[in-house]
């Protein structure tokens, strides 16, 4: 450390993964969390943490040996190990680039495969798609980006959808598919919990009622 620094790199480290395990990221909210509790003699502001959090990743470079495809894949085996999880959820966000009207003027997605709808608003966006799988306990396992008018569907073909056998998943109705249900069943011992149609052949009552609240 820095003598003249007023917080050591171990405080540092300690706020990055509070906020991590138990803030869903927000390094502000753990910040705030110390300063009320008085956890440190001092707490940085938020623009200085960032400066020294990110001071500290040349530390983290010797364990790009351990790991041969970097530190990001040995971080999230390490996540995934500690939040072995039974219940998962598969959902699907648009990220609007603009608005309807520039997109024609858009210069990050010139492509009209960006143009995407959303049918629960009966509107369209222009952007990608966010594909984002998380457990019972908050914790992103897997993410996807794909652009705005692929069919949610899609996120199930390129996803790895690495989950523990008898895992349940829970799906909207976008998702809502016989074939891909049944693939997830067979292969990967996955069981889907699908919100689904009214006149959909496999609507059960009270499967719906628990696939409703589980998600």
């Amino acid at each position: 450390d820095d003598p003249q620094a007023k917080t050591p790199a171990s405080a540092i480290l300690t706020l990055a993964i509070l906020a991590a395990m138990e803030l869903g990221g927000k390094h502000n909210k753990a910040l705030a969390l110390a300063k009320d509790l008085r956890l440190f003699t001092y707490v940085p502001s938020p623009s200085r943490f960032n400066r020294r959090l990110h001071a500290l990743y040349p530390f983290f470079l010797p364990l790009r040996k351990i790991a041969p495809s970097g530190l990001t894949h040995l971080l999230a085996q390490a996540w995934k190990n500690l939040h072995q999880a039974q219940a998962y959820a598969l959902d699907t966000f648009p990220l609007p680039a603009c608005e309807n009207i520039r997109a024609p003027r858009s210069r990050l997605f010139l492509d009209k495969a960006y143009r995407g709808f959303i049918p629960s608003k009966r509107v369209y966006f222009h952007g990608p798609k966010l594909h984002l799988l998380v457990d019972d306990g908050k914790f992103i396992h897997e993410v996807s980006l794909t652009p705005g008018s692929l069919h949610d569907l899609s996120s199930l073909l390129l996803l790895p959808l690495d989950l523990p056998e008898g895992a349940e998943l829970y799906l909207d109705r976008g998702y809502e598919s016989h074939f891909y249900e049944d693939l997830l069943r067979e292969a990967g011992g996955i069981v889907p919990m699908v919100i689904r149609r009214r006149n959909s052949r496999r609507y059960v009552p009270w499967l719906q009622y628990l696939a409703i609240v589980g998600r």
